[in-house]
Protein backbone atom coordinates (compact mmCIF):
# COMPACT_ATOMS: atom_id res chain seq x y z
CA UNK A 1 0.00 0.00 0.00
CA UNK A 2 1.41 3.43 -0.98
CA UNK A 3 2.51 5.53 1.98
CA UNK A 4 0.29 8.42 0.88
CA UNK A 5 -2.80 6.18 1.09
CA UNK A 6 -1.72 5.06 4.55
CA UNK A 7 -1.09 8.65 5.66
CA UNK A 8 -4.68 9.56 4.85
CA UNK A 9 -6.08 6.87 7.14
CA UNK A 10 -6.79 7.31 10.85
CA UNK A 11 -3.78 6.56 13.02
CA UNK A 12 -2.59 6.42 16.61
CA UNK A 13 -0.10 9.18 17.48
CA UNK A 14 2.26 9.39 20.48
CA UNK A 15 4.22 12.63 20.93
CA UNK A 16 7.05 12.57 23.47
CA UNK A 17 8.71 15.71 24.81
CA UNK A 18 12.08 15.49 26.59
CA UNK A 19 12.92 18.65 28.56
CA UNK A 20 16.53 19.75 29.22
CA UNK A 21 17.72 17.27 26.64
CA UNK A 22 21.30 18.63 26.56
CA UNK A 23 21.82 17.16 30.02
CA UNK A 24 21.30 13.56 28.96
CA UNK A 25 24.02 11.30 30.36
CA UNK A 26 23.41 8.16 28.33
CA UNK A 27 26.52 7.27 26.34
CA UNK A 28 26.59 4.97 23.30
CA UNK A 29 24.46 1.90 23.89
CA UNK A 30 22.46 3.52 26.73
CA UNK A 31 18.84 4.53 26.27
CA UNK A 32 16.05 6.82 27.47
CA UNK A 33 12.59 5.24 27.62
CA UNK A 34 9.28 7.00 27.21
CA UNK A 35 6.37 6.32 29.57
CA UNK A 36 4.55 3.14 28.56
CA UNK A 37 1.34 3.59 26.56
CA UNK A 38 -1.46 1.22 25.64
CA UNK A 39 -3.08 1.50 22.21
CA UNK A 40 -6.67 0.44 22.72
CA UNK A 41 -7.42 0.94 19.03
CA UNK A 42 -4.72 -1.59 18.02
CA UNK A 43 -5.62 -4.72 20.00
CA UNK A 44 -4.86 -3.05 23.38
CA UNK A 45 -1.15 -3.49 22.72
CA UNK A 46 1.41 -1.88 25.05
CA UNK A 47 4.45 0.06 23.85
CA UNK A 48 7.37 2.36 24.70
CA UNK A 49 9.59 4.62 22.62
CA UNK A 50 13.31 3.94 22.98
CA UNK A 51 15.86 6.70 22.29
CA UNK A 52 19.64 6.25 22.26
CA UNK A 53 21.01 9.84 22.34
CA UNK A 54 24.55 8.71 21.40
CA UNK A 55 23.42 5.76 19.30
CA UNK A 56 23.09 2.07 20.05
CA UNK A 57 26.17 -0.15 20.14
CA UNK A 58 26.05 -1.25 16.49
CA UNK A 59 25.98 2.35 15.20
CA UNK A 60 29.26 3.24 13.49
CA UNK A 61 28.42 6.84 12.69
CA UNK A 62 27.78 9.75 15.04
CA UNK A 63 24.02 9.24 15.05
CA UNK A 64 21.01 9.10 17.33
CA UNK A 65 19.00 5.84 17.37
CA UNK A 66 15.20 5.72 17.72
CA UNK A 67 13.01 2.63 18.18
CA UNK A 68 9.52 1.51 19.07
CA UNK A 69 9.31 -1.35 21.57
CA UNK A 70 6.38 -3.65 22.11
CA UNK A 71 6.36 -4.42 25.83
CA UNK A 72 6.83 -8.00 27.01
CA UNK A 73 3.55 -7.88 28.98
CA UNK A 74 1.59 -6.47 26.01
CA UNK A 75 -1.87 -7.80 25.29
CA UNK A 76 -2.99 -8.75 21.82
CA UNK A 77 -1.72 -11.45 19.44
CA UNK A 78 1.74 -12.98 19.72
CA UNK A 79 2.81 -11.09 16.59
CA UNK A 80 1.12 -7.95 15.32
CA UNK A 81 1.80 -6.15 12.03
CA UNK A 82 1.50 -2.36 11.81
CA UNK A 83 2.64 0.54 9.66
CA UNK A 84 5.08 2.74 11.58
CA UNK A 85 6.52 6.24 11.21
CA UNK A 86 9.03 7.81 13.65
CA UNK A 87 9.73 11.56 13.52
CA UNK A 88 11.37 14.52 15.23
CA UNK A 89 9.30 17.71 15.37
CA UNK A 90 9.98 21.43 15.62
CA UNK A 91 8.39 23.55 18.34
CA UNK A 92 5.53 24.49 16.01
CA UNK A 93 4.72 20.82 15.29
CA UNK A 94 6.25 20.73 11.82
CA UNK A 95 8.33 17.68 10.90
CA UNK A 96 12.10 18.17 10.93
CA UNK A 97 13.15 14.58 10.32
CA UNK A 98 11.02 11.53 9.66
CA UNK A 99 11.29 7.91 8.66
CA UNK A 100 9.22 6.56 5.82
CA UNK A 101 5.97 4.78 6.67
CA UNK A 102 7.03 1.14 6.79
CA UNK A 103 5.36 -2.17 7.57
CA UNK A 104 6.74 -4.09 10.56
CA UNK A 105 5.76 -7.17 12.56
CA UNK A 106 6.23 -6.89 16.33
CA UNK A 107 6.55 -9.81 18.72
CA UNK A 108 6.30 -9.11 22.45
CA UNK A 109 9.52 -7.58 23.79
CA UNK A 110 10.78 -6.62 20.30
CA UNK A 111 12.39 -3.27 19.36
CA UNK A 112 12.12 -2.05 15.78
CA UNK A 113 13.25 1.29 14.41
CA UNK A 114 16.15 3.22 12.98
CA UNK A 115 19.73 2.95 14.33
CA UNK A 116 20.88 6.05 12.40
CA UNK A 117 17.71 8.15 12.10
CA UNK A 118 19.40 11.47 12.94
CA UNK A 119 23.02 12.52 12.49
CA UNK A 120 24.36 14.25 15.60
CA UNK A 121 26.04 16.85 13.38
CA UNK A 122 22.61 17.83 12.03
CA UNK A 123 21.34 18.13 15.61
CA UNK A 124 24.26 20.41 16.45
CA UNK A 125 24.09 22.56 13.31
CA UNK A 126 20.30 22.98 13.54
CA UNK A 127 20.06 23.12 17.31
CA UNK A 128 17.70 26.10 17.22
CA UNK A 129 15.18 24.03 15.26
CA UNK A 130 15.57 20.62 16.90
CA UNK A 131 16.16 21.80 20.48
CA UNK A 132 14.11 24.95 20.95
CA UNK A 133 14.45 25.85 24.65
CA UNK A 134 16.46 22.61 25.00
CA UNK A 135 13.38 20.46 24.33
CA UNK A 136 13.53 17.48 21.98
CA UNK A 137 10.16 16.41 20.56
CA UNK A 138 9.83 12.90 19.13
CA UNK A 139 6.75 11.30 17.64
CA UNK A 140 5.51 7.85 16.74
CA UNK A 141 2.55 7.23 14.43
CA UNK A 142 0.99 3.80 13.99
CA UNK A 143 -1.57 2.47 11.50
CA UNK A 144 -3.29 -0.89 11.43
CA UNK A 145 -2.31 -3.16 8.57
CA UNK A 146 -5.65 -4.95 8.58
CA UNK A 147 -8.79 -2.91 9.05
CA UNK A 148 -9.22 0.70 10.10
CA UNK A 149 -8.60 2.43 13.42
CA UNK A 150 -12.09 3.44 14.50
CA UNK A 151 -11.14 6.65 16.30
CA UNK A 152 -8.17 9.00 15.96
CA UNK A 153 -6.10 9.02 19.17
CA UNK A 154 -3.30 11.37 20.20
CA UNK A 155 -1.21 10.83 23.34
CA UNK A 156 1.18 13.47 24.69
CA UNK A 157 3.92 12.50 27.14
CA UNK A 158 6.70 14.41 28.87
CA UNK A 159 10.00 13.34 30.37
CA UNK A 160 11.73 16.05 32.38
CA UNK A 161 15.41 15.85 33.22
CA UNK A 162 15.58 17.83 36.45
CA UNK A 163 18.34 20.42 36.58
CA UNK A 164 19.65 22.96 39.05
CA UNK A 165 21.50 26.08 37.93
CA UNK A 166 24.17 28.05 39.76
CA UNK A 167 26.01 31.28 39.03
CA UNK A 168 28.75 32.38 41.39
CA UNK A 169 31.96 34.38 41.67
CA UNK A 170 34.93 32.52 43.08
CA UNK A 171 37.70 34.71 44.47
CA UNK A 172 41.13 33.46 45.46
CA UNK A 173 42.95 36.05 47.62
CA UNK A 174 46.77 36.05 47.95
CA UNK A 175 46.93 34.06 44.76
CA UNK A 176 50.72 34.28 44.37
CA UNK A 177 51.23 32.22 47.57
CA UNK A 178 47.99 30.24 47.56
CA UNK A 179 48.28 26.48 47.15
CA UNK A 180 44.64 25.45 47.32
CA UNK A 181 41.18 27.04 47.28
CA UNK A 182 37.86 25.20 47.65
CA UNK A 183 34.31 26.03 46.61
CA UNK A 184 31.29 23.87 47.52
CA UNK A 185 28.17 23.78 45.33
CA UNK A 186 25.15 22.74 47.36
CA UNK A 187 21.82 21.33 46.32
CA UNK A 188 18.78 23.48 46.99
CA UNK A 189 16.87 20.34 47.93
CA UNK A 190 18.82 19.47 51.08
CA UNK A 191 21.57 22.11 51.34
CA UNK A 192 24.19 19.37 51.06
CA UNK A 193 27.27 19.70 48.82
CA UNK A 194 26.83 17.93 45.48
CA UNK A 195 30.04 19.21 43.87
CA UNK A 196 33.33 20.46 45.23
CA UNK A 197 35.67 22.58 43.14
CA UNK A 198 39.34 22.75 44.08
CA UNK A 199 41.98 25.08 42.70
CA UNK A 200 45.46 23.58 43.02
CA UNK A 201 48.28 26.02 42.37
CA UNK A 202 51.27 24.14 43.72
CA UNK A 203 52.96 23.82 40.32
CA UNK A 204 53.36 26.17 37.39
CA UNK A 205 49.83 25.22 36.36
CA UNK A 206 46.62 26.27 38.02
CA UNK A 207 44.34 23.22 37.98
CA UNK A 208 40.62 23.18 38.71
CA UNK A 209 39.44 19.78 39.92
CA UNK A 210 35.85 18.69 40.43
CA UNK A 211 34.48 16.11 42.82
CA UNK A 212 30.82 15.19 42.42
CA UNK A 213 28.32 13.17 44.43
CA UNK A 214 25.39 11.28 42.85
CA UNK A 215 25.17 13.43 39.71
CA UNK A 216 24.60 12.31 36.14
CA UNK A 217 25.93 15.24 34.13
CA UNK A 218 26.88 18.89 34.41
CA UNK A 219 27.65 21.81 32.11
CA UNK A 220 30.25 24.37 33.23
CA UNK A 221 30.92 27.81 31.78
CA UNK A 222 33.94 29.60 33.28
CA UNK A 223 35.11 33.19 32.74
CA UNK A 224 38.18 34.90 34.08
CA UNK A 225 37.41 38.43 35.32
CA UNK A 226 40.05 41.04 34.59
CA UNK A 227 40.79 44.22 36.52
CA UNK A 228 37.95 46.05 34.72
CA UNK A 229 35.57 43.16 35.56
CA UNK A 230 35.36 42.18 31.93
CA UNK A 231 34.77 38.48 31.32
CA UNK A 232 37.35 36.44 29.43
CA UNK A 233 35.84 33.11 28.44
CA UNK A 234 38.13 30.11 28.62
CA UNK A 235 35.97 27.07 29.31
CA UNK A 236 32.59 25.67 28.34
CA UNK A 237 32.36 21.96 28.98
CA UNK A 238 29.82 19.21 29.51
CA UNK A 239 30.79 16.44 31.91
CA UNK A 240 29.20 12.99 31.91
CA UNK A 241 29.98 11.60 35.34
CA UNK A 242 29.29 8.04 34.22
CA UNK A 243 32.30 8.30 31.91
CA UNK A 244 34.78 8.23 34.79
CA UNK A 245 35.43 5.60 37.41
CA UNK A 246 37.40 7.77 39.83
CA UNK A 247 35.82 10.54 41.87
CA UNK A 248 37.81 13.47 40.49
CA UNK A 249 37.40 15.33 37.19
CA UNK A 250 39.98 17.74 35.82
CA UNK A 251 38.03 20.66 34.41
CA UNK A 252 40.91 22.75 33.09
CA UNK A 253 44.37 24.03 33.78
CA UNK A 254 45.99 27.35 32.89
CA UNK A 255 49.50 28.65 33.23
CA UNK A 256 50.10 30.25 36.62
CA UNK A 257 53.19 31.90 35.19
CA UNK A 258 51.11 33.56 32.46
CA UNK A 259 48.70 34.93 35.06
CA UNK A 260 51.54 36.27 37.17
CA UNK A 261 53.11 38.00 34.16
CA UNK A 262 49.77 39.75 33.54
CA UNK A 263 48.90 40.26 37.19
CA UNK A 264 47.94 43.90 36.71
CA UNK A 265 45.21 42.68 34.37
CA UNK A 266 44.20 39.34 35.88
CA UNK A 267 45.37 39.58 39.51
CA UNK A 268 44.52 43.04 40.85
CA UNK A 269 45.60 43.19 44.51
CA UNK A 270 46.84 39.60 44.09
CA UNK A 271 43.24 38.32 43.81
CA UNK A 272 42.14 35.81 41.17
CA UNK A 273 38.45 36.13 40.28
CA UNK A 274 36.50 33.49 38.36
CA UNK A 275 32.89 33.73 37.28
CA UNK A 276 31.12 30.41 36.85
CA UNK A 277 27.75 29.37 35.46
CA UNK A 278 26.99 25.72 36.01
CA UNK A 279 23.98 23.48 35.61
CA UNK A 280 23.71 19.90 36.74
CA UNK A 281 21.29 17.01 36.96
CA UNK A 282 20.83 14.04 39.23
CA UNK A 283 18.54 12.32 36.74
CA UNK A 284 14.97 12.28 35.47
CA UNK A 285 12.65 14.28 37.70
CA UNK A 286 9.33 13.29 36.17
CA UNK A 287 7.81 11.27 33.34
CA UNK A 288 4.15 10.97 32.58
CA UNK A 289 1.48 10.90 29.92
CA UNK A 290 0.04 14.40 30.20
CA UNK A 291 -2.88 14.29 27.81
CA UNK A 292 -4.98 11.97 25.69
CA UNK A 293 -7.06 13.35 22.83
CA UNK A 294 -9.75 11.10 21.37
CA UNK A 295 -11.32 11.85 18.02
CA UNK A 296 -9.58 15.24 17.76
CA UNK A 297 -8.72 16.17 14.16
CA UNK A 298 -5.28 17.76 13.65
CA UNK A 299 -5.34 21.55 13.95
CA UNK A 300 -2.24 22.02 11.79
CA UNK A 301 -0.60 20.05 9.02
CA UNK A 302 0.52 17.52 11.63
CA UNK A 303 -0.81 17.26 15.18
CA UNK A 304 -0.55 20.19 17.55
CA UNK A 305 0.37 19.72 21.18
CA UNK A 306 -2.99 20.98 22.37
CA UNK A 307 -6.50 19.54 22.34
CA UNK A 308 -9.45 21.85 22.94
CA UNK A 309 -13.19 21.37 23.10
CA UNK A 310 -15.24 22.31 20.05
CA UNK A 311 -16.40 25.70 21.34
CA UNK A 312 -12.97 26.99 22.34
CA UNK A 313 -11.50 25.58 19.11
CA UNK A 314 -14.05 27.50 17.05
CA UNK A 315 -13.28 30.69 19.00
CA UNK A 316 -9.54 30.22 18.49
CA UNK A 317 -9.97 29.65 14.76
CA UNK A 318 -12.10 32.80 14.50
CA UNK A 319 -9.41 34.83 16.28
CA UNK A 320 -6.71 33.37 14.05
CA UNK A 321 -8.77 34.24 10.96
CA UNK A 322 -9.20 37.84 12.15
CA UNK A 323 -5.47 38.14 12.87
CA UNK A 324 -4.65 36.77 9.41
CA UNK A 325 -7.00 39.26 7.79
CA UNK A 326 -5.50 42.18 9.73
CA UNK A 327 -1.92 41.20 8.86
CA UNK A 328 -2.85 40.60 5.24
CA UNK A 329 -4.38 44.06 5.11
CA UNK A 330 -1.22 45.51 6.64
CA UNK A 331 0.81 43.81 3.91
CA UNK A 332 -1.44 44.67 0.95
CA UNK A 333 -1.81 48.32 1.95
CA UNK A 334 1.96 48.72 2.55
CA UNK A 335 1.13 50.48 5.80
CA UNK A 336 4.19 51.79 7.71
CA UNK A 337 6.58 49.54 5.80
CA UNK A 338 10.23 50.04 6.79
CA UNK A 339 11.98 47.47 4.61
CA UNK A 340 12.05 46.39 0.96
CA UNK A 341 12.87 43.02 -0.58
CA UNK A 342 14.35 43.58 -4.01
CA UNK A 343 14.51 40.95 -6.77
CA UNK A 344 16.04 41.54 -10.23
CA UNK A 345 12.78 42.99 -11.56
CA UNK A 346 10.61 44.10 -8.64
CA UNK A 347 10.60 45.59 -5.16
CA UNK A 348 8.33 44.32 -2.34
CA UNK A 349 7.61 46.56 0.68
CA UNK A 350 7.59 44.77 4.04
CA UNK A 351 7.99 45.22 7.80
CA UNK A 352 11.20 44.38 9.65
CA UNK A 353 9.35 43.11 12.72
CA UNK A 354 7.32 40.62 10.65
CA UNK A 355 10.34 39.40 8.70
CA UNK A 356 12.41 39.06 11.86
CA UNK A 357 9.64 37.28 13.77
CA UNK A 358 9.06 34.73 11.00
CA UNK A 359 12.65 34.06 9.93
CA UNK A 360 15.79 33.74 12.11
CA UNK A 361 17.85 34.64 9.03
CA UNK A 362 16.09 38.01 8.63
CA UNK A 363 16.26 38.49 12.41
CA UNK A 364 20.03 38.04 12.31
CA UNK A 365 20.30 40.53 9.41
CA UNK A 366 18.45 43.23 11.35
CA UNK A 367 20.01 42.68 14.80
CA UNK A 368 23.63 41.71 14.12
CA UNK A 369 26.41 43.77 12.63
CA UNK A 370 25.37 43.17 9.01
CA UNK A 371 24.84 45.63 6.19
CA UNK A 372 21.04 45.07 6.23
CA UNK A 373 20.82 46.35 9.82
CA UNK A 374 21.13 49.96 8.77
CA UNK A 375 19.70 49.53 5.31
CA UNK A 376 16.14 49.76 4.05
CA UNK A 377 16.59 47.11 1.39
CA UNK A 378 17.50 43.41 1.16
CA UNK A 379 18.57 42.16 -2.26
CA UNK A 380 17.14 38.74 -3.17
CA UNK A 381 18.29 38.20 -6.71
CA UNK A 382 18.28 34.39 -6.59
CA UNK A 383 14.48 34.18 -6.16
CA UNK A 384 11.84 35.13 -8.73
CA UNK A 385 9.02 37.60 -8.13
CA UNK A 386 6.29 34.98 -7.70
CA UNK A 387 8.29 33.09 -5.06
CA UNK A 388 9.07 36.21 -3.02
CA UNK A 389 5.43 37.30 -3.17
CA UNK A 390 4.24 33.86 -2.01
CA UNK A 391 6.86 33.78 0.75
CA UNK A 392 5.76 37.18 2.03
CA UNK A 393 2.10 36.18 1.91
CA UNK A 394 2.88 33.16 4.04
CA UNK A 395 4.93 35.20 6.49
CA UNK A 396 2.01 37.57 7.01
CA UNK A 397 -0.94 35.15 6.82
CA UNK A 398 0.42 31.58 7.20
CA UNK A 399 -1.36 30.63 3.96
CA UNK A 400 -0.10 29.51 0.54
CA UNK A 401 -3.09 29.48 -1.84
CA UNK A 402 -3.05 27.91 -5.32
CA UNK A 403 0.16 25.99 -4.76
CA UNK A 404 1.42 24.09 -7.82
CA UNK A 405 4.41 21.79 -8.29
CA UNK A 406 6.87 24.39 -9.64
CA UNK A 407 5.82 27.09 -7.20
CA UNK A 408 6.07 24.60 -4.31
CA UNK A 409 9.63 23.67 -5.34
CA UNK A 410 10.67 27.32 -5.55
CA UNK A 411 8.94 28.17 -2.28
CA UNK A 412 10.59 25.18 -0.59
CA UNK A 413 13.97 26.58 -1.66
CA UNK A 414 13.10 30.03 -0.28
CA UNK A 415 11.83 28.58 3.01
CA UNK A 416 15.02 26.57 3.38
CA UNK A 417 17.19 29.63 2.67
CA UNK A 418 15.44 31.79 5.26
CA UNK A 419 14.75 28.94 7.75
CA UNK A 420 10.96 29.36 7.72
CA UNK A 421 10.41 25.86 9.03
CA UNK A 422 6.63 25.71 8.97
CA UNK A 423 6.58 26.87 5.33
CA UNK A 424 9.29 24.37 4.43
CA UNK A 425 7.25 21.61 6.06
CA UNK A 426 4.09 22.69 4.22
CA UNK A 427 5.88 22.68 0.86
CA UNK A 428 7.54 19.36 1.66
CA UNK A 429 4.16 17.77 2.40
CA UNK A 430 2.70 19.14 -0.83
CA UNK A 431 5.59 17.73 -2.84
CA UNK A 432 5.32 14.33 -1.16
CA UNK A 433 1.58 14.21 -1.80
CA UNK A 434 1.94 15.15 -5.47
CA UNK A 435 4.77 12.87 -6.51
CA UNK A 436 4.42 11.34 -9.96
CA UNK A 437 6.45 9.42 -12.51
CA UNK A 438 7.22 12.71 -14.27
CA UNK A 439 8.54 14.67 -11.28
CA UNK A 440 10.07 12.11 -8.86
CA UNK A 441 13.60 12.54 -10.23
CA UNK A 442 13.30 16.34 -9.96
CA UNK A 443 12.29 16.01 -6.31
CA UNK A 444 15.25 13.72 -5.64
CA UNK A 445 17.60 16.36 -7.07
CA UNK A 446 15.92 19.13 -5.04
CA UNK A 447 16.05 17.19 -1.75
CA UNK A 448 19.68 16.20 -2.29
CA UNK A 449 20.63 19.81 -3.08
CA UNK A 450 19.18 20.96 0.24
CA UNK A 451 20.35 17.89 2.21
CA UNK A 452 16.79 17.05 3.24
CA UNK A 453 17.06 13.36 4.11
CA UNK A 454 13.36 13.04 4.90
CA UNK A 455 12.24 14.38 1.51
CA UNK A 456 15.01 12.46 -0.25
CA UNK A 457 13.91 9.18 1.34
CA UNK A 458 10.35 9.78 0.17
CA UNK A 459 11.49 10.44 -3.42
CA UNK A 460 13.72 7.34 -3.39
CA UNK A 461 10.90 5.22 -1.98
CA UNK A 462 8.53 6.40 -4.71
CA UNK A 463 11.02 5.73 -7.51
CA UNK A 464 11.94 2.28 -6.22
CA UNK A 465 8.27 1.31 -5.98
CA UNK A 466 7.40 2.57 -9.47
CA UNK A 467 9.11 0.35 -12.05
CA UNK A 468 7.78 2.46 -14.94
CA UNK A 469 10.12 5.33 -14.05
CA UNK A 470 13.17 3.36 -15.16
CA UNK A 471 11.78 3.20 -18.73
CA UNK A 472 11.14 6.95 -19.10
CA UNK A 473 13.14 9.62 -20.90
CA UNK A 474 13.34 11.53 -17.60
CA UNK A 475 15.20 8.65 -15.97
CA UNK A 476 17.66 8.30 -18.86
CA UNK A 477 18.43 12.02 -18.68
CA UNK A 478 18.68 11.80 -14.88
CA UNK A 479 21.29 9.00 -15.15
CA UNK A 480 23.45 11.14 -17.44
CA UNK A 481 23.28 14.36 -15.41
CA UNK A 482 23.15 12.97 -11.85
CA UNK A 483 25.43 9.94 -11.83
CA UNK A 484 26.01 9.70 -8.02
CA UNK A 485 22.27 9.90 -7.23
CA UNK A 486 21.44 7.35 -9.92
CA UNK A 487 24.14 5.02 -8.61
CA UNK A 488 22.78 5.30 -5.05
CA UNK A 489 19.31 4.43 -6.31
CA UNK A 490 20.56 1.40 -8.19
CA UNK A 491 22.33 0.24 -5.04
CA UNK A 492 19.12 0.60 -3.04
CA UNK A 493 17.21 -1.24 -5.78
CA UNK A 494 19.62 -4.17 -5.63
CA UNK A 495 19.30 -4.34 -1.84
CA UNK A 496 15.51 -4.64 -1.97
Amino acid sequence: MASQNIRERRCFSFTWVIENFSFYWQKIGKKILSPAFTVDTIESTKWKLVLYPDGELRVKNDSMSFFLRREADSKGPTDITIYLELSFLAADGSVLKSSSITEYSFARGKDIGFPEILKKELLRSQRQQFLTEDILTARCRMWKKFGEIIEQRQYFARTRIGIERRSFVWTVPRFSTCEKSTFNIKSILNDEPVMTLNILATTNKLQVILKAESLKSSIFHFHLLDSSENRVEFLKQKIIFAERYDEFFYLFSISKEKLMKNKSLYLPNDILTLHCDCSFTAGIMSEEIEKICQGCPPLTQEETLECEDLESKTTSLDLIRILQENLESLYKENFLCDMKLKTKTRTFPAHKFILGARSPVFKAMFTNDMKERNSECVNIEDLDDDTVQRMLQYMYTATVPDLQWDSACNLYTAANKYVILSLKSKCSSFLKDNLSTDNACDLLILSDMHQDEDLKSRAEEFILNDEEIFDTKEWKLFMKTNVPLAADLMYLKLKK
